[in-house]
């Protein structure tokens, strides 16, 4: 059993850490080669964000995501590894088949785009085609005509707000013209009423839709700039598999994701459970 150290022999070991990683970076950089300069890069990034993940572990709340189930789709930062270990921020599937939203780990399968020929993937990993950018597409286009139509239901509630406005506005000039004791002064008094009750209401109905639009509108151009970043075809890295923190997911972290309902088709999900069989399970 370990010795427990005292604190300054804790500073001593962290500064002693600190100067060899300060040691490593500096000679990459000076050595002036692009590989190096861009690990360099690459490396200080994920400092930057493990160490914001270690602030703020404990403050993490793992319900406060949404519930993943197998075959989503997420996008996760794998952070900087070690040699072949698959990292950055990369797509992946999920591969629990139940995860309790309390569960603050999920096991995935990294995925990453073609860059060979479909005949010429590693035969550890399986080709998916473009089943994730088609799905994706999709929700683009159905976000799209549901968002055209109630654009369009908004502007005929702003043509009602306008007519019934004058009328309103009409009865409000006969009840103000109007004696207090004339014969007609509580009937349009009550009309004019119900024209500024009607009102309200619709103005409330348009103040809904404009906000739910904005949503939506900026929920399009979310995925928008997605699927101009995705390339063609997709292989998932089944030898890769592993469990990560929930903390790492970058999308979708709630239904206004991006990713939100992405998921592979059975078909595929057959594909990667006879690989994981072939990979990981003795006959």
């Amino acid at each position: 059993m370990s010795k427990e150290k005292t604190k300054e022999e804790i500073i001593a070991h962290k500064k002693n850490a600190i100067r060899k990683l300060n040691a490593l970076l500096e000679s990459y950089i000076s050595s002036e080669k692009e590989i190096l300069l861009k690990k360099t890069d690459l490396m200080a990034y994920w400092i930057e964000e493990y160490t914001n993940y270690i602030r703020n572990e404990h403050d993490f709340d793992p319900k406060c995501l949404k519930a993943y189930k197998r075959g989503d789709i997420i996008k996760l930062n794998f952070g900087f590894n070690i040699g072949s270990e698959y990292g950055g921020l990369h797509y992946a599937i999920v591969v629990n088949n139940r995860n309790a939203r309390n569960s603050s780990v999920l096991t995935v399968i990294p995925l990453t785009s073609l860059k060979v020929d479909e005949s010429q993937i590693h035969p550890d990993d399986v080709f998916l085609g473009n089943e994730i950018y088609k799905s994706l597409k999709l929700k683009y286009n159905i976000i799209s005509q549901n968002l055209n139509k109630e654009k369009a239901e908004t502007e005929e509630y702003h043509k009602a707000f306008n007519i019934l406005y004058d009328m309103a506005k009409e009865k409000l000039d006969v009840v103000h013209s109007s004696p207090s004791d004339s014969s007609t002064f509580e009937q349009d008094m009550q009309e004019a009423q119900k024209h500024v009750d009607t009102l309200r209401k619709i103005f409330e109905t348009i103040d809904k839709k404009v906000k739910d639009n904005t949503l939506a509108q900026q929920q399009l151009e979310k995925i928008g700039a997605e699927i101009a970043h995705m390339k063609v075809g997709s292989v998932a890295l089944v030898s890769s598999i592993t469990t990560i923190s929930k903390m790492r997911i970058y999308d979708p972290k709630n239904a206004r994701g991006v990713l939100n309902g992405i998921r592979l088709s059975e078909n595929a999900m057959e594909k990667i459970n006879l690989k994981l069989k072939e990979l990981f399970i003795h006959a």
